[in-house]
């Protein structure tokens, strides 16, 4: 049976009855449903929206601008206030050293010093590009660094249409001029750069300089020269269209850039050699000057050292630029007046500035020096004395050997007598002469003949003359003929004549050591040298002491 039709009456009965049911169910559901309902429409958002920039753009701008055009307002102003603020922190440390370097640097570079300012109050770095379609506000292509997320690029590009339209309206009435925009926002911004048919968005974080807008305006031709016709002719397919070639030319906008980078063209300034030979050439001539002192220096040193008079003396000079400055102590105004001539005999002193004190209580060294020689020159004239000395004012250092106690203990006590000696050191030795002699006998003898008296004469005047106390050796050797016992009997006879010998003539104290042997000297065969083997070996024991 055929459905028969409602009429337009009966419709609109069905109408006012069901609406207020079919209301109530959508308030119901979107109450209970609201996160799922908005995940169901968020995809159509962005269609929409391209579709009504399309159609109705001017309703798009006059919607947004009573929000973005405040919004870019303050953050413009913003912006402005912290580099304005930044560039007065500068201003105020004029004086300081980076002040100073960043003048040396804008000479070396060719550009102002204001420019130089602005690019060290700012630092550029690109985050992220996006190539977007003019007439659809479609995005064709995207980079950003690895530190940048865009979730949602395609919305962002939508939005970047309809802002865009108020900020450059004239960009699309003229095609072929190609200027750029910019959003600020933060520390951040949005440049923009149009094409004919696309425009580039580049987000930058900081204040972008000359260089970050050329690179930018460089890729955007590239771009168009290459793939400017696929551009033109994208229908929304991008199966046909070349976006991983357009993305590699769009990579380039990421690398480091410094804000010091110069055009490869640019003419390097001539400061830039100028200055480091102007640094060599001053520090040549500090250390060529400082050269030329120490030479000085030493010219005058040496002069004072050549001079007896003043070797004694401690005398320091400096010399700086030529000038030379000598400073010490002296006894006598002598002194002084010697150094001021020496000093003139060295050609090219500027000036010498005599800075010597006369000290009148100190002890002229040279007198002092003269002293000491003559004491030990007459102690010296004892051929069995040998003392020598080194004398550095107030120092004495003594050194050499006498041949007893007492005579080096009369001389220690005459030197501290001696004026301008503080400290002796001593290094003398106590030491005996030497002496030693080989007395013969006849055989079966013990009477000393004349030879033998004379050797113990030699013996006594070297005991008297050094007035040594060092003990007198005697060894009796026997030549092994006949009896044992009776050669040894006529060994000490022979001693016992030569000890009676020394004490009649001198009455001397010194010990006698004793020592009979019944066997010749060694090396001696008594055979073959019989008168040999039956002397006497008298000596001065060998004695050495620091006392």
């Amino acid at each position: 049976m055929p459905q028969q039709k409602e009429t337009p009456q009966e419709e609109k009965v069905l109408e006012n009855a069901l609406s207020p049911i079919v209301n109530r169910l959508i308030d119901k559901n979107f109450a209970n449903s609201g996160d799922k309902i908005a995940t169901q429409i968020a995809p159509l958002i962005g269609g929409a929206i391209r579709e009504q920039i399309k159609s109705q753009k001017d309703d798009i701008v006059d919607a947004l601008y009573p929000v973005m055009g405040n919004m870019i307002s303050k953050f413009v102003t913003k912006s402005l206030e912290e580099l304005l603020h930044k560039i007065n922190e500068q201003i105020q440390h004029g004086l300081s050293v980076n002040a100073i370097k960043r003048k040396i640097k804008a000479k070396v570079k060719g550009v102002s010093e204001t420019e130089l300012l602005l690019q060290e109050s700012s630092h550029a770095k690109i985050k992220a590009a996006l190539l977007i379609d003019k007439e659809s506000g479609s995005l064709l292509c995207k980079v950003e660094d690895e530190n940048a997320s865009l979730t949602d690029a395609d919305m962002l590009a939508s939005m970047m249409s309809a802002i865009r339209s108020f900020v450059n309206e004239w960009v699309e009435s003229n095609e072929k001029h190609h200027e750029l925009g910019e959003i600020e926002y933060g520390g951040n911004k949005i440049i923009i750069e149009a094409s004919g048919y696309s425009y580039l968005a580049v987000i930058v974080e900081g204040a972008a300089y000359r260089q970050t807008y050329e690179k930018i305006r460089h890729t955007l031709e590239k771009i168009i020269l290459h793939y400017g016709d696929d551009i033109k002719n994208f229908n929304g397919n991008f199966e046909l269209f070349p976006k991983e070639a357009i993305k590699t030319e769009m990579l380039a906008l990421l690398k480091e850039e410094s804000a010091q980078s110069e055009p490869e063209d640019k003419k390097i300034s001539p400061l830039l050699w100028v200055l480091p030979l102007l640094l060599i050439g001053y520090f040549s001539y500090l250390f060529y000057q400082d050269y030329q002192d120490e030479n000085y220096e030493k010219r005058i040193e040496k002069l004072i050292s050549q001079s007896p008079t003043l070797s004694p003396f401690k005398i320091d000079v400096i010399v700086d630029n030529k000038v030379a400055t000598i400073t010490g102590r002296l006894p006598f105004k002598y002194h002084k007046d010697l150094v001021e001539k020496l000093l003139q005999k060295v050609d090219g002193l500027k000036a010498v500035h005599n800075e010597i004190k006369i000290t009148p209580t100190l002890t002229d060294p040279m007198q002092v020096s003269a002293n000491i020689a003559y004491l030990l020159k007459g102690l010296n004239l004892n051929k069995h004395n040998n003392i020598d000395y080194n004398f550095d004012y107030n120092k004495l250092a003594l050194n050499g050997y006498v041949t007893n106690k007492e005579t080096k203990e009369k001389l220690l006590k005459a030197l501290k007598t001696i004026q301008g000696i503080q400290t002796i050191e001593d290094h003398i030795e106590v030491k005996s002469p030497e002496f030693h002699t080989d007395l013969y006998f006849k055989t079966a003898s013990s009477e000393l003949n004349n030879s033998a008296k004379e050797r113990l004469l030699e013996l006594v005047k070297i005991i008297k003359d050094s007035k040594t106390t060092a003990p007198i050796s005697i060894k009796a050797y026997s030549d092994m003929v006949g009896e044992v016992q009776s050669n040894r009997a006529l060994a000490q006879k022979r001693v016992k004549s030569i000890k009676n010998f020394l004490q009649e003539q001198n009455h001397l104290t010194n010990e006698i050591n004793t020592e009979i042997f019944d066997r010749p000297p060694e090396g001696v065969d008594a055979k073959k040298e019989p008168h040999k083997a039956r002397c006497i070996k008298v000596a001065l024991e060998s004695k050495k002491s620091h006392v």
